[in-house]
């Protein structure tokens, strides 16, 4: 989705921003690991208590993080997300992170050499009401490490990064009370599953089957849900705490 749009639909959606003495939000870049190919960074964003941000598909309602990245040196720089949680609040059905998340990050350089990684990140914030967030951060990248307590905490968010999993054996359209859904069948039973495509469809929280044989997600947000034919999805979804990601193409 362009930026301009995000933007603007940021501005439509969420409320007039706090001052900055008011900032429910702290954003800072932790851990300088490096593997002898790449460095092992995290954006670490904490907020104040009762508060939320979001994950790169953020529900019905909701802002995705922008990361913006300008590195002193050419190289490839790729953000990880930890399994997200589901949130329902006056605004919505949300997918996000309360209270703080960490986004590990790699930084492959083009030739080796010290460095210094600059962040801009445009992200959403929300309690009672929702602020649009725009946070600098930088780091020092080097071959000693000065930040050993901060790379732990990197290789801890590393750890809760969804993996390659293959416990949704088939997906398909169905209708359901006259509206359409997402019907899984399962080699295992979910906690939750969040599902990502290339359209406007939102899949809201799963009806998981008795025997966990079957989950069942409704859909809103599409006005054809044929344009889902032959559509990858992206399934993320948790089974005893831990986070897996699977592709299937619909029929």
């Amino acid at each position: 989705m362009p930026k301009p749009f995000l933007h603007a639909m940021a501005l439509a959606l969420l409320a007039t921003s706090a001052t900055a003495a008011e900032k429910p939000y702290r954003v800072s870049l932790v851990g300088d690991g490096f593997d002898g190919k790449a460095w092992h960074t995290g954006v670490q964003v904490e907020l104040a208590p009762g508060w939320k941000t979001y994950w790169r598909m953020p529900g019905d309602s909701g802002v995705p993080p922008e990361f913006t990245w300008t590195p002193s040196a050419p190289a490839k720089v790729e953000v990880s997300y930890p399994v997200p949680s589901r949130h329902v609040d006056k605004s919505g059905e949300t997918v996000g992170y309360q209270q703080q998340v960490l986004f590990p990050v790699t930084v492959t350089p083009e030739r080796p050499g010290d460095m210094e990684l600059n962040l801009d990140l445009f992200f959403a914030v929300c309690k009672d009401v929702c602020v649009p967030a725009q946070a600098q951060a930088s780091i020092l990248l080097g071959s000693e490490e000065h930040d050993p307590l901060g790379s732990a905490r990197v290789e801890a968010a590393r750890a809760s990064v969804p993996v390659a999993g293959d416990a949704v054996a088939s997906a398909k359209i169905v209708t359901a009370g006259g509206k359409p859904a997402l019907l899984l069948s399962l080699k295992e039973r979910p906690e939750d599953i969040f599902v990502e495509t290339t359209t406007s469809a939102y899949f809201r929280a799963p009806v998981i089957s008795g025997d966990g044989r079957e989950a069942r997600l409704p859909i809103d947000g599409l006005d054809d849900p044929a344009k889902l034919a032959g559509q990858t999805i992206t399934l993320t979804y948790v089974i005893g705490g831990k986070g897996f990601e699977q592709a299937l193409t619909l029929p």
